[in-house]
């Protein structure tokens, strides 16, 4: 298994509010429903006001590598990395389960602006 995990941090100008925030929200918030190979998948806004805390986070959860591939190309993850690329600048980590850990599984709804979602 391997943890996807991207941070997102607004550009100057651009606020929760912004219709081009809105729109790339929306796509993070289906991504879990759109592509088959994320077995989990969370988004949403950062709570933290701590000067090093980035905007917005992704967590999503793949089989391996070749899912991982699979899911980078997707036309629809491709969507929304290019939305997300017009907004903000991000750091990613792609970084495998250890070997005989168990994953938990998350519900398909957490309350607050977050999305969650399980396959």
């Amino acid at each position: 298994m391997i943890h996807h995990i991207v941070l997102f941090r607004l550009k100057p100008g651009v606020g929760w509010d912004s219709p081009e925030f809105r729109a790339a929200e929306e796509l993070q918030e289906r991504m879990g429903e759109e592509i088959e190979e994320l077995r989990a998948w969370t988004c949403g806004r950062n709570v933290s006001d701590r000067p090093a805390a980035y905007d917005y986070a992704v967590l999503g959860l793949l089989d391996d590598a070749a899912a991982l591939a699979r899911y980078l190309a997707h036309p629809f993850h491709l969507r929304a990395a290019e939305a997300w690329t017009a907004i903000s600048d991000r750091v990613l980590a792609d970084i495998p389960a250890r070997p005989g850990t168990s994953t938990t599984r998350l519900p398909h709804h957490l309350e607050g602006d977050s999305r969650v979602g399980t396959r």
